[in-house]
């Protein structure tokens, strides 16, 4: 079968790879029929991610068929419709007991190199999915793949940050950073009661799509984010600010645009190994700070139904839809900032 595998640093090849096979009997085949690429598979693009042997299968976000299934899968059977976590995950360690199942003592990320698990990614014309019952949900008849590709990661990514912040309805939400997982979280925030969202972004396209599914556009590249953040607030500043570009230069941002009191959710994926946290100002302004990997199993049903429900149109991120062979130049459409969000079809 092809698969696209990663050989080094802006290195993706189209190659013939071996099929999986069932290694657990916990495990299901999924005939892979629309994978995406990610903003955290740049990180592996630009080979910032050890751990990655030459050869493996990247990819984690994924739509399909069910192939075959192991003696002990009970929630599925071939033939059915599929959307799958970008991590895997157990059920039954003591993190996934306590529902953080992106801390699963058994788990990994598909596609992600050998700290991540070992496991063989999505963008290929099958693939492994461990945990299979925990992993997977079935897909809505109501949704096309497209509409339930991106539960599997970043709808369900931003949907979980703003969660985590504790977003109260009236509230005012200020997200840094218009790409997916920005335009996700503008999505989630609105559809869980926010007042007004603010959208923040360099690019005047990236908030000009904010804009339309109703946010107050920020470009940051024409204004000074926080004067217009505190001109819209009335100088109090944002009751929640989301953190979705990964990095020191935005995660400061953040600070200076919540309010005293607020709340700040980061799920920027970053390779940065430092920040200089604003210790005494956190303090004083009463700061509530989370950062983390999404909790994609404890969201993921939610994200379903709102999309199902019309709430939210995750499909305004795609800009490309490409057969699986043109990955490598989809790699370097998203990486060169040419593509929003590009799908890949295999077959």
């Amino acid at each position: 079968m092809k698969g696209l595998t990663l050989h080094g640093e802006h290195d993706v090849r189209v190659e013939e790879v071996a099929e999986p096979e069932l290694l657990e009997p916990t495990d299901a085949i999924v005939k892979v029929d629309v994978a995406a690429i990610c903003g955290s598979d740049l990180h592996l693009y630009h080979g910032t991610v050890p751990g990655v042997l030459p050869g493996t299968v990247i990819g984690h976000e994924y739509v399909g068929v069910v192939a075959e299934v192991g003696p002990q899968v009970r929630c599925f059977s071939p033939g059915d419709r599929v959307v799958g976590a970008f991590h895997v995950a157990c059920g039954i360690c003591p993190a996934c007991r306590r529902g953080t199942f992106h801390q699963c003592e058994n788990g990994g990320i598909l596609g992600y190199g050998l700290g991540f698990g070992n496991l063989q990614g999505t963008q290929a014309e099958y693939a492994r999915i461990p945990f299979a019952d925990l992993t997977l949900r079935h897909v809505p008849k109501v949704l096309t793949n497209e509409q339930a590709l991106f539960s599997g990661d970043i709808l369900t990514t931003a949907y979980g940050a703003v969660v985590n912040a504790g977003l109260r309805p009236g509230e005012t939400v200020a997200v840094i950073g218009c790409g997916p997982v920005g335009i996700m979280a503008v999505q989630s925030a609105l559809a869980l009661g926010a007042a007004q969202v603010l959208a923040i972004d360099l690019l005047a396209e990236r908030t000009a799509l904010a804009e339309g599914l109703g946010a107050i556009p920020v470009t940051a590249s024409e204004c000074n984010p926080v004067t217009r953040v505190n001109q819209l607030t009335g100088g109090a500043g944002a009751d929640v600010v989301i953190e979705a570009v990964g990095g020191s230069k935005t995660l400061a941002l953040a600070f200076d645009l919540v309010r005293g009191g607020g709340r700040i959710s980061a799920v920027g994926v970053t390779a940065e190994d430092s920040f200089a946290y604003p210790l005494m100002a956190s303090m004083v302004k009463d700061i509530s700070f989370r950062i983390g990997l999404a909790n994609i199993h404890r969201d993921m049903d939610a994200t379903l139904a709102l999309v199902a429900g019309g709430r939210i149109d995750p499909t305004v991120v795609i800009s490309h839809s490409l057969a699986l062979e043109e990955g490598p130049h989809g790699y370097h459409l998203f990486a060169e900032r040419k593509a929003t969000k590009v799908l890949l079809y295999p077959g």
